[in-house]
């Protein structure tokens, strides 16, 4: 289920800003303006989460039950808005324009907020929450001025907080915006049913590489790197808990109608972590515990509790303390305003053989040119890479590739699989494909197979210029050791056990981890004596852990945790998830990667003989804890500046600044002194990566001026290609080479005999591998060939030429349709002409005294009729070369008196090619008062056809695509005319399969002709 709610461009409202005599500004917009602001780009639709729930009820009542047949719910389109301050925050304010749409931006945090007409009435609307993944987008949830204080009052539970820790308070507020799905009626409020029990800490003290402040502002802080040996407190299982089996056996169920995952992340209010099935009933009866103390100090039975938090997975401890609130305070008010449990995130329900390395890891691996590709390999293959014996890095790649590409049979085993899915449904689009070419192979040849199979060919190669690797391994949950979760339960007053219960007690306390090693419950990739274990961003050597997978493992292990198939379990002894980047279990997902010559390679960074210690060898990096700032909750600007400190976030800068500088510390050919240098500011980038991310908590952010914006570091080639290929899906201007070109010419260009860095040439290889790899044409087979009734020569003969017609019109139409969707869901290139008019503006010193946004919004106030005359009028009446008396009384004739004044001067001053500027303005806006007319969905005159076909996409499930919605109409409609069955007799013999594909699938696979056996 899904919601509409608008998304809103930032920098397109604060065009519409007026400056008050205070200096304030004030922004207000009607239905027109409004809907010109909406990002075009965006769905403007959003998963169900526990925000929109609470805000249903604050509308309809808090008996409101969400609707069971609707997919897509339309009633907070205008109480709820997003707003998208892309390049407003993450620009530098010295540059006058950004400084001033700095200032805009921030009224609208205001108390007046932002007035708005989303075509029902102007309503107020002022800044409120958002989740952590709209945070690293740069976008807030604004709300109707008079759902503010209900709503806020309900995700807080009814508690009041004052001075606190902003950032922390809108982090985790923010969670009730995460999406997930609602699990109702599984009485969780129960009490006892979930507690809260303290997270074990210790102290360890290690060699570390960490940064210093030295110097700096409230909000931005001065860093050195130092090395040291230091102090610091582990936290075992932060952001983790255990569920009880039973209990995961509902919960599941409420989730997805059977139980099938073992490992739940979810979201209540101020709780987030995860949630491991272990059933720790029946391990603390093994032990004689019959009570578990909760951090209150309270005691419950052992049989009454299912859930079991962590005190670090329940944010709101503090605040509920000091509300003088109790545990069975928050479940009152839980019921109270009707929250639940929301589920965001599940084990998969198999073990992965394979997973993908990424460029950042590939970077920092000291590999050497034979293990990464050797040198006298083909480009391209002509037979499988399988056919040589050497292992190295690509290989995977490659042969995922070429097969593809290539090998018939791996072709057709790709669709064939889906037949043997346990639980696949049979009517579904994979086990129908598979079902028909079982039927009769020469389907292979049809477009429906081979645009598939070229689209995963095309992906395997782009990710292997970009640096994603299919290498064995897997990706799981990092957790800590959880049979140690389960011992700290274990009331360890001896006195209250038996004598049995004394001895397996005593034997459970001498089972301890095996040292530097990885429990993964059924890995499905072949064990190597060593793994890889790291997690993203990752930037320096210093973040990845070599670990042993682990030996045999324990009866008690095995029988309490060997079900855990999604789950990687470290030792907290040797803080590893501190080594993994300032991991934490909360659902922090790990990389292990299984290839043994990658692992031989980070083997080299390791200095041991016979014991792998990664306690002692590499210093780890540890990201110090930043002095948080402590605002008014109630403070308006508090909460603008917070969100501003927020939304600039610089992760992105760093990882590319990061990365120029790894390039040259982890390349053996590298100068000395520059490596040694290069290898040290990688690592201090790293930990300043970790700061930067922390600071939508701590609300303190790094001073990065020391690395960003240095000419000093060249632009390695790997981030040219990157931006190309990332750029590549835009729209050139006409005097510009195609996006295709600029990447032939990248690779033609480069000499690339003299690139050594194994991450730079990937781009080379992946383009040779393309090149050079023969792949099989698809040669469609004959209607005869494929189709049982079209084994009649005269098969068309018999067709009714009226149903032929009807067929022809719905085929038509279904095409029609389907381009309407993809022009309104295509991003819109608005204003391309600003760059024009402020390279004049800016010749002539006028780029203080106008901004190109302001005379946006006051030629968008026109008419569109207006404009596009203005438009004709411009192009036949030459007002490029009228002089200046002829462009004043053609301005004054022709525009309002209010925006002559104003502008008048400006459009007649011809200086540096002013004349332009007139005619940019209208062209843009014209453009985009024709766009917005072209991207309308629904228009007059529609068909009852197009009408049936647009409804189904606008109320289509979230899982569906647009053209599966579209093709679900279509098919709705068309059966009411004609026979499905029969529709393909008449899309066939109108030589228009592809309809077939999307729309009677089903159909076409009762229509196939089945070869016959010969017998020799």
């Amino acid at each position: 289920m899904k919601y509409k709610i608008y998304t809103l461009s930032a920098r397109a409202v604060l065009s519409y800003a007026k400056e008050r005599n205070d200096g304030i500004y004030s922004i207000s917009l009607n239905s027109t303006a409004t809907e010109k602001c909406r990002v075009y780009s965006a769905l403007h639709e959003q998963e169900d989460n526990a925000l929109f729930f609470q805000t249903m009820c604050v509308l309809h009542g808090n008996d409101f039950q969400i609707p069971s047949e609707q997919n897509l719910i339309t009633d907070l389109s205008d109480i709820l808005f997003y707003m998208d301050f892309a390049e407003i925050f993450d620009r530098d304010p010295k540059q006058k324009r950004y400084a001033d749409r700095q200032k805009k931006a921030e009224s609208m945090f205001r108390p007046e907020g932002v007035t708005l007409d989303f075509g029902t009435s102007p309503h107020r609307y002022l800044a409120f929450e958002r989740s952590g993944n709209m945070s690293r987008n740069a976008r807030l949830s604004f709300i109707r001025e008079d759902f503010y204080v209900p709503v806020r009052q309900r995700i807080m539970l009814n508690m009041k907080i004052g001075r606190c820790q902003l950032s922390k308070l809108y982090a985790y507020n923010g969670l009730m915006l995460s999406g997930g799905v609602r699990i109702d009626g599984v009485d969780i409020d129960r009490p006892h049913r979930v507690i809260v029990v303290a997270n074990n800490e210790f102290q360890r003290t290690s060699n570390v590489i960490t940064v210093e402040e030295n110097g700096g502002t409230e909000s931005m802080r001065k860093y050195k790197r130092v090395k040291k040996n230091e102090t610091f407190t582990v936290m075992e299982f932060d952001g983790e808990g255990i569920i009880a089996k039973g209990y995961a056996k509902t919960i599941d169920k409420a989730y997805c109608g059977k139980h099938i995952h073992t490992s739940f992340q979810i979201r209540m209010p101020y709780v987030k972590g995860m949630l491991h099935e272990v059933d720790f009933k029946d391990f603390l009866h093994e032990y004689g515990t019959k009570e578990i103390t909760d951090i209150w100090g309270v005691r419950h039975p052992v049989e009454d509790v299912d859930i079991i938090l962590t005190k670090s997975m329940f944010k709101g401890y503090g605040w509920l303390t000091e509300n003088q609130m109790t545990w069975e305070d928050y479940w009152e008010a839980f019921r109270r305003y009707r929250h639940a449990l929301y589920i965001t995130n599940v084990s998969k329900e198999k073990p992965q053989k394979f997973t993908e390395l990424n460029y950042q890891f590939l970077n920092t691996v000291s590999m050497k040119a034979e293990e990464f590709r050797p040198p006298d390999l083909p480009d391209g293959w002509t037979e499988s890479p399988e056919s040589d014996s050497r292992n190295w890095l690509t290989k995977q790649t490659e042969t995922e590739y070429y097969r593809l590409c290539a090998d018939s049979e791996y072709r057709r085993q790709h669709f064939l699989s889906a037949l043997s899915l346990r639980g696949i449904d049979k009517n579904s689009r994979p086990y129908l494909l598979g079902q028909i070419l079982k039927k009769n192979p020469s389907f292979i040849g049809e477009s429906v197979y081979a645009d598939e199979l070229d689209a995963l060919a095309e992906k395997v190669c782009r990710n292997y210029s970009m640096g994603i690797l299919r290498i064995a391994g897997d990706n799981r949950f990092l957790s800590g050791d959880l049979l140690r979760f389960l011992t700290l339960l274990i009331d360890p007053d001896i006195r209250k056990m038996n004598t049995a219960q004394r001895r397996h007690y005593a034997a459970l306390s001498a089972l301890t981890f095996k040292g530097n090693s990885f429990y993964a419950p059924k890995a499905a990739y072949e064990r190597p004596e060593t793994c890889t274990l790291l997690r993203s961003p990752h930037i320096a050597r210093n973040e990845e852990i070599l670990l042993r997978p682990y030996g045999k493992e324990e009866a008690l292990r095995k029988y309490y945790l060997g079900h855990l198939s999604d789950v990687v379990m470290v030792d907290s002894e040797m803080y590893a998830a501190e080594r993994l980047g300032g991991a934490d279990y909360d659902g922090d997902m790990i990389k292990t990667i299984a290839d043994p010559v990658l692992n031989a390679c980070v083997q080299r960074n390791y200095d041991f003989e016979s014991q792998l210690d990664n306690t002692s060898n590499m210093p780890f990096l540890k990201i110090p804890a930043a002095e948080p700032r402590i605002c008014d909750a109630d403070d308006w600007h508090a909460r603008f500046e917070t969100v501003k400190n927020t939304f600039s976030s610089r992760v992105g800068q760093i990882s590319n600044a990061a990365l120029d500088r790894g390039i040259i510390a982890y390349n053996e050919n590298s100068d000395a002194a520059e490596q040694e240098r290069c290898r040290e500011e990688t690592e201090t980038l790293a930990i300043l990566t970790g700061l930067e991310i922390d600071s939508a908590k701590s609300g303190v952010k790094p001073d990065l001026s020391e690395y960003l914006g240095q000419s000093d570091f060249k632009r390695n080639l790997f981030l040219k290609y990157k931006y190309l290929i990332e750029k590549n899906s835009g729209r050139s201007q006409w005097y510009e080479p195609t996006p295709r070109e600029k990447l032939e010419t990248f690779i033609q260009s480069t000499d690339w005999s003299k690139v050594d860095s194994n991450l730079e040439r990937l781009p080379y290889l992946a383009y040779k591998l393309k090149a050079c790899t023969p792949k099989i044409k698809a040669k469609p087979a004959s209607d005869s060939e494929l189709f049982s009734f079209a084994a009649d020569p005269a098969w068309k003969d018999s067709l009714d030429p009226s149903l032929l017609s009807l067929t022809e019109n719905i085929i038509r139409e279904y095409h029609s349709c389907l381009n309407r969707i993809r022009i309104s869901k295509a991003p819109v290139k608005n204003r391309q002409k600003k760059n024009d008019m402020e390279r004049i503006l800016f010749s002539r010193g006028q780029e203080e005294s106008y901004t190109i946004d302001e005379l946006y919004t006051a030629f968008s106030i026109l008419e569109p009729e207006h404009i596009s005359q203005l438009r004709n009028m411009l192009r036949e009446q030459e007002w490029h070369m009228m002089d200046a008396g002829e462009r004043e009384c053609f301005l004054r004739d022709n525009l309002p008196e209010d925006i002559f004044d104003d502008y008048g001067r400006l459009l007649c001053d011809f200086r540096f090619g002013g004349y332009r500027i007139l005619g940019d303005l209208i062209c843009d806006i014209d453009d985009e008062n024709k766009n917005q007319e072209r991207r309308r969905l629904i228009r007059d005159g529609d068909s009852d056809l197009m009408s049936v076909m647009i409804e189904s996409y606008q109320t289509k499930l979230p899982a569906e695509s647009y053209r599966e919605a579209t093709a679900k109409g279509c098919r709705r409609y068309l059966e009411q005319y004609i026979s499905p069955s029969l529709a393909v007799r008449y899309a066939v013999a109108l030589g228009k399969r592809e309809f077939i594909w999307d729309v009677l699938l089903d159909k076409a696979a009762e229509n196939v002709r089945v070869p016959e056996v010969r017998r020799d």
